[in-house]
């Protein structure tokens, strides 16, 4: 018997080392796993983010349970993050990386989506904010409209959409500045913090979509006359706006509608929170023959 339990305890044994050194390379992605007590960031000051992430799986705690807020980010990092973020699930070849990297298949959805677009892949490299910047535009960029263009510097984009905090420094030309320092590092909890408003954003969208799509579902065109629904929603700002080809315009906020169709020369579909300026949603329709409509968010 004293034989079993010493044979039993040194397998006990193996199996933990085994285990051990198994688990310092799989990422811990479920906060629920790791005994509060060794959270490293709870007295951060993106603490409510990073427990975001980890909670929606954007990024990861590492298998000791710290989550290292102020260890800088890798491009792979961030692209990983906002692969997750957009919830991509589709890619394309990524020749640069080999095929046992870990991050193989975030870039290979990440190129497809466009968010390595002009972006040399270096996956090791800790970027400064601008790179990092210019990540997070491209995979902006296929949601809103006015990321579509190329700003002078990408750095502006993201502080004034208030992914990154400002911060005193100086631009990739050198020229000092108040609010966007360019050449600095970001940290996991500043990326944290990033993805957490990215993310939010990214989920208004698809409700907005859904509020626009039942719109859409709802016109039909009919004798020439062109009829659908504004839908409501509590919380939300939905317009219908009608500009008839005789100049004067209409605002409808919800309920039934119902024009002839050959008297409007465009109809435009808003979908908003109430108070705030961005749109979740927004569609044209010119064409009444097809009811075909253009995405003007």
């Amino acid at each position: 018997m004293k034989r079993f339990y010493k044979l039993f305890s040194s397998v006990i044994v193996l199996v933990l080392t085994i285990g051990a050194g198994l688990s310092a390379l799989v990422p811990v992605t479920n906060a629920a796993q790791v005994p509060a007590k060794l959270s490293d960031y709870q007295n951060h000051p993106h603490r409510d983010a990073i427990d975001y992430v980890v909670k929606n799986k954007l990024m990861w705690l590492f298998p000791d349970g710290s989550f290292q807020p102020d260890k800088p980010i890798t491009q792979a990092d961030l692209v990983a993050g906002l692969v997750n973020v957009k919830g991509l699930t589709s890619g394309e070849p990524v020749q640069e990386l080999p095929e046992n990297h870990w991050a193989k298949v975030y870039y290979e959805r990440a190129k497809r989506d466009g968010i390595l677009d002009g972006v040399e892949i270096n996956p090791n490299k800790v970027m400064n904010r601008e790179e990092a910047s210019r990540l997070m535009v491209n995979a902006w960029k296929s949601l809103r409209k006015g990321y579509q263009r190329n700003p002078h510097y990408y750095i502006t984009d993201a502080v004034d959409s208030h992914w990154i905090s400002g911060k005193l420094g100086a631009f990739p030309n050198g020229v000092s500045t108040t609010r966007y320092d360019a050449l600095g590092t970001l940290s996991r909890g500043e990326q944290a913090a990033a993805l957490y408003v990215l993310h939010t954003d990214f989920l208004s969208i698809q409700e907005g979509e859904k509020i626009a799509t039942r719109f859409h579902n709802s016109l039909k065109v009919s004798g020439g006359i062109l009829r659908g629904t504004v839908p409501s929603g509590k919380g939300y700002d939905i317009r219908l706006y009608v500009q008839f080809k005789d100049g004067k315009v209409s605002s409808i906020y919800s309920g039934n509608i119902s024009f002839s169709a050959s008297e409007v020369e465009y109809i435009r579909l808003t979908v908003k929170f109430q108070g705030e300026a961005k749109s979740l949603a927004s569609y044209l329709y010119r064409d009444f023959r097809t009811l075909e409509r253009e995405n003007s968010r």
